[in-house]
């Protein structure tokens, strides 16, 4: 089939391009000059739209298998794709995590069964436990590897503990110390692969939750135990192990001002470490947590305006190079026990496009900037360009269309979530995510899909991807 998407607004690397994108056999086969009509067996009309290479969502944790009662990767991908996204990366601690090999494929397997869109994979790093297997997981196509710093895991499950103070010793598998992280470092350096990082340090928090006196019960409480000063400490420490061994090192939801300045003093050092945020931080404040109580709860917290304004800055400079949402959902009734006792973690994997068109229409950033932190950069950063990331001939013909003057409204009804609650419920945003183009054909119309599932796993090449 020959799809040509005409009378758009591309949105390439080189800036807007006034120019018609010919798909066929599932890649784009040529940029057509408007006066040219060559022939296609479809004509899809982006007239007044913006044409972006297809968005990727490089944080979503759709907990299938093992939490299948929060969400399944058929629920996710199916929101991620009504939202205008084309692939998403999928985290690797769903249970089993994704420590080895033979588990990855296993993972590959059964997503490709349920994927509305493309996707590709995570592996989990756990220190000592795997680390003679993570350089397996960079050969089958991972994406890159993940360590949660400062949490333990559960020893047969591999999921995580976020309070094992009190658990059985000889059931945990207890977070690296620094040492052992330090190995990991330059077991990732030593292939060239991405090693990522939830940084909080473990030993901040636990004494900040001991100064604090109480229990949590109100949301100061919680920034209280989950200081900033945990992320940058931890930030700091990587960027430092990166500098020693030359591993390309990511944080991912970077949620603070002191993170962000300790990532643009250390870029400034040359050192190759990059970062990410998300809309809740972007979008929301403490200030929010009144109106939307446990609802708000993820980790690293949201934290104050200033925070924010910080963020945004550093998406302006390049210092944050990706977006992703941080899709971690749970049961209504589990966000509901207080914030001390929620777990943390919400919907977003749907709204991660509008949102982030919203702020591009009021201006917080320009249409080549958003083609950037949702597809390109997030593309190269991932071992996934030029196949992912680019409108140009060669590239998969995924994209994304945004009418700049339309309007997207927020709501629980319409969310396709398996449980479908988000902080964003009732929210009107500037702009419309109108279609979604993936390998070729429309799979997504104003906001429900066309036809059927027709996701495909997508694997890393760093070689290429940096070359």
């Amino acid at each position: 089939m020959r799809l040509l998407v005409r009378n758009g607004t591309l949105v390439t690397e080189q800036g807007l391009m006034a120019a018609d994108v010919l798909c066929a056999q599932g890649r784009i086969q040529a940029l057509v000059d408007r006066d040219e009509t060559p022939p296609a067996d479809e004509h899809l009309d982006a007239s007044g739209q913006l044409v972006f290479p297809g968005f990727i969502d490089p944080h979503v944790h759709s907990r299938d298998p093992g939490a299948t009662h929060k969400e399944t990767f058929h629920h996710s991908t199916l929101g991620a794709l009504c939202g205008g996204t084309t692939t998403v990366l999928e985290m690797p601690n769903a249970v089993p995590a994704v420590t080895d090999v033979a588990t990855f494929e296993r993972r590959r397997a059964e997503h490709g069964e349920k994927a509305w869109v493309d996707f590709g994979l995570w592996g989990m790093a756990l220190g000592p436990a795997n680390l003679n297997e993570i350089i397996g997981l960079h050969r089958a196509g991972a994406v890159a590897v993940k360590f949660f710093w400062g949490y333990a895991l559960d020893r047969r499950t591999k999921g995580l503990v976020y309070d094992f103070s009190a658990a059985p010793p000889d059931s945990l598998l207890l977070p690296p110390e620094n040492g052992e992280v330090l190995e990991m470092f330059r077991e990732v350096a030593s292939y060239g692969g991405v090693l990522a990082a939830h940084c909080e340090d473990r030993h901040i928090l636990a004494r900040s939750a001991e100064l604090l006196g109480h229990p949590i019960s109100t949301y100061d409480d919680l920034l209280a135990a989950r200081p900033a000063a945990a992320e940058a400490t931890s930030i700091a420490v990587g960027a430092q192990f990166a500098r020693l061994t030359g591993c390309r090192f990511h944080v991912v939801h970077m949620a603070s001002a002191e993170g962000t300045r300790v990532v643009r003093e250390a870029r400034a050092a040359g050192v190759p470490i990059t970062a990410e945020t998300c809309p809740h931080y972007l979008t929301l404040t403490d200030r929010d947590a009144a109106r939307l109580g446990p609802a708000i709860k993820v980790y690293p917290p949201v934290r104050t305006g200033a925070d924010q304004e910080a963020l945004w800055a550093a998406i302006g400079d390049g210092v944050i190079s990706s977006i992703g949402s941080d899709h971690a959902p749970h049961l209504v009734e589990e966000k509901m026990l207080g914030f001390g006792q929620a777990p943390a973690g919400g919907l977003g994997v749907e709204t991660l496009a509008p949102l982030m068109v919203d702020a591009m229409v009021r201006g917080r950033l320009s249409p080549v900037r958003l083609a950037q932190v949702l597809s390109s950069s997030t593309a190269a950063l991932y071992g996934l360009w030029p196949r992912k990331g680019a409108v140009r001939p060669g590239a998969d013909a995924d994209l994304t269309l945004v009418d700049p003057s339309g309007g997207h409204s927020i709501s629980h009804d319409r969310m396709h979530a398996l449980n479908p609650v988000t902080a964003w419920d009732g929210w009107t945003l500037r702009g419309r995510v109108t279609t979604a183009v993936l390998g070729g054909e429309v799979a997504m119309r104003d906001g429900e899909p066309v036809g059927g599932r027709r996701g495909r796993f997508v694997a890393a090449d760093h070689a290429r991807s940096r070359g």
